[in-house]
């Protein structure tokens, strides 16, 4: 027996006897008045787990349940034969564990709205008792991770009591590139993009990577080629670390705790940063552009993202932006940072401004992405 082997179960399924109800978890309407302030104020991460069937998602998992000492709820997401599929959520306590049962609607997250998902899961951080520090969301493997994190991040602004904190996409080093060129993924549109007909489409390799806020290159001791595989995914987004693991074996630092959707100029890409590979399907396009000197420029700014993310459309060109970061300066005190999936964007206030930054950046990742487009759009609107 290897020492994986030994790790217990994080999830385990419902056993399949007929005997358990799979009723829906009824969502709270109001906050009773007998919780803290402490209890209505805290807010639990919560981290999506991405990447293709094989690639070491359950692996990982098992891993950071083996270093961390924070007690999780972790939660195995996937497609089922029925409309309804129930699970046990494990919460680690250090050496307790408290089972609740969690129902998350049709059992595919991504094809739900904002709904029983983050309905279900706030419940059960509310009925926890306080025994839950962090949550991990293990997607399908065909899954796209946008809606999801748009799910959680639009939730945190309703005074949610959970947050998004980042996405980890998982990659299989020996097989990722085949993935990057099968077309036949499950990609949920949100927008009516039309394909060209004989176009390449974007499969769900790509749609992962550019959610991505780390990108672990799991399995990567049975590749030789590993910096050309680095460059491949680079080509797709070039924002994220990339780093190298062997069954999941990563400093858990390196993908909790991010704070990806806050104000956090610290994930965002140097300028000089390019790969050497193009994907001509998804892209990383940084526009960079002169501090403002007037307030009144970020309302203009604001009117440009709106142009691009919304009408999917730059100098008259078609567009699609999945993932944008930014960070946008006025003098030297008014710093804000730009966070941005499809079309739902947020400008969050009171960022920090690091050194070496000397000018407004805008990160897009996306399809159809051509720079001299992007400034030409820009330049209408300041």
């Amino acid at each position: 027996m290897t020492e994986l082997d030994e790790i217990p179960e994080l999830v385990v399924d419902l056993p399949e006897n007929g005997q358990i109800k799979t009723e829906k978890v009824v969502p709270q309407e109001f906050v009773p008045l007998s919780l803290t302030p402490l209890e209505v104020t805290r807010k639990i991460p919560i981290t999506i787990v991405t990447g293709y069937l094989g690639s070491g998602k359950s692996t990982l998992l098992k891993q950071i349940g083996l270093k961390t000492n924070k007690r999780l709820a972790i939660i195995l997401n996937e497609f089922g034969d029925s409309s309804v599929i129930e699970k046990s959520v494990t919460i680690q306590d250090q050496n307790e564990s408290v089972q609740e049962w969690l129902d998350i609607g049709n059992g595919c997250l991504c094809c739900t709205v904002k709904d029983n998902g983050v309905t279900a899961i706030e419940n059960l951080i509310q009925n926890s008792k306080d025994k839950i520090d962090y949550i991990l969301l293990e997607t399908t493997g065909v899954a796209d991770p946008a809606p999801i994190a748009k799910m959680f991040w639009l939730d945190d602004a309703l005074a949610s009591n959970i947050y998004i904190d980042g996405v980890v996409t998982v990659c299989d080093a020996s097989n990722i590139v085949k993935c990057l060129d099968d077309v036949g993924g499950h990609w949920h549109k949100e927008q009516n993009f039309e394909t060209i007909e004989g176009e390449e489409g974007i499969t769900t390799a790509h749609l992962q990577l550019a959610l991505a806020d780390v990108v672990l290159l799991n399995k990567s001791d049975k590749v030789d080629d590993l910096l050309e595989i680095e460059e491949r995914i680079r080509s797709v987004n070039e924002v994220p670390p990339i780093i190298p693991t062997s069954f999941g074996d990563v400093d858990t630092d390196k993908i909790l705790d991010l704070h990806s959707f806050d104000a956090n100029t610290r994930l965002l890409p140097s300028s000089e940063t390019h790969a050497s590979f193009h994907d001509h399907r998804i892209t990383t396009v940084t526009v960079d552009f002169p501090f403002f000197k007037d307030p009144s420029s970020f309302e203009k700014l604001e009117k440009f993202l709106q142009q691009v993310l919304w009408e999917s459309e730059a100098n008259g060109k078609p567009i699609e932006v999945h993932r944008l970061k930014g960070i946008l300066v006025c003098g030297k005190e008014d710093v804000r940072v730009v966070q941005g999936v499809r079309e739902t964007y947020e400008i969050i206030e009171n960022g920090t401004l690091l050194d070496g930054v000397d000018q407004n950046k805008l990160v897009f990742i996306g399809k159809d992405l051509n720079l001299e487009d992007l400034k030409v759009e820009l330049c209408k609107y300041i």
